[in-house]
């Protein structure tokens, strides 16, 4: 009782500042995203527009017959961000436990889900736990002192949950004064933005890619998360779990898709979680 008490207290001033970063992010003109963004100087979201035309010299053209003899070019790659890698057979190992729960156990177990699910029902549970899971966004934006896209995350927050109680996403597409990204921040990112590296590669088991940064980010987003609070605790992980695994629906076929497009899916994984994460610490 004393750390709700302490939290009750510590947070006392954060609905006046909801209030005014909420006020002042949609109650400025609804102007379009694309052309606020042309105006500034740093690059729009390609969420919002479409990607920003390559710089000079981003594509090398070779009269015809003329190529490079070494494949040493691939290695260069400016996309790809190089992680180590230092447990490696301990990482396939979990690599592979967890192909084998998502394809054998979670996916027939969906699979059954969905069959008795009407659409509708799950897409209410998936708005309501993207909503329930505000207070971790918005607290990460203002640890990166984005405090509009903390106001428009409260916006968001307070007009899904005043109308529908979060069963519906209304605010999605009500324009606002910056772009957001609708994934929100995380711990981890602040981290990242904050000039703290990945450090090294690591799977965890049913979690999944990680990183020693990545994985302190889970911690610090615990104490933001709603269900960290809930008592009992078994009801607490019951229903968090029960609205992770509603999700499943839109992770599963990614996954299977790089799965069957991968050599080698550990390298492939391991690579599309770096970059991933670099481009939503940049973002």
């Amino acid at each position: 009782m004393r750390r709700n008490n302490g939290a009750r207290r510590g947070t006392s001033l954060l609905p006046l500042l909801c209030c005014l970063l909420c006020s002042v992010c949609f109650a400025l003109p609804t102007t379009d995203v694309a052309a606020a963004s042309a105006k500034s100087e740093t690059a729009p979201s390609t969420l919002y527009v479409k990607g920003a035309p390559m710089a000079p010299g981003a594509i090398t053209v070779h009269p015809a017959g003329q190529t490079s003899n070494s494949l040493d070019d691939y290695d260069d790659a400016a996309d790809d961000e190089v992680i180590a890698d230092p447990l490696e057979p301990w990482n396939r190992f979990w690599f592979r436990f967890n192909n084998f729960f998502y394809l054998h156990v979670a996916k027939p177990a969906y699979q059954g889900y969905a069959a008795i699910t009407p659409p509708q029902l799950r897409s209410g549970f998936s708005n309501f736990f993207h909503n329930l899971w505000f207070p971790v966004r918005f607290v990460n934006n203002i640890l990166q002192f984005r405090l509009f896209e903390a106001g428009v995350e409260f916006g968001r927050f307070f007009i899904n949950t005043t109308t529908t109680l979060g069963f519906a996403n209304i605010a999605r597409d009500k324009k606002t004064i910056v772009p957001v990204d609708p994934s929100g921040e995380d711990f981890g990112q602040t981290l990242g933005r904050w000039g703290i590296g990945h450090g090294f590669y690591i799977v965890w088991p049913f979690i999944g890619p990680s990183s020693p940064r990545d994985t302190l980010g889970r911690i610090g987003d615990l104490f933001a998360d709603p269900f960290f609070y809930v008592s009992p605790w078994e009801l607490a992980t019951g229903s968090e779990m029960y609205l992770r695994f509603n999700d499943l629906g839109e992770l599963l076929p990614l996954y299977e898709d790089m799965r069957r497009a991968a050599v080698d899916p550990y390298i492939a994984m391991r690579q599309a979680y770096v970059n991933y994460r670099r481009v939503q610490v940049n973002r």
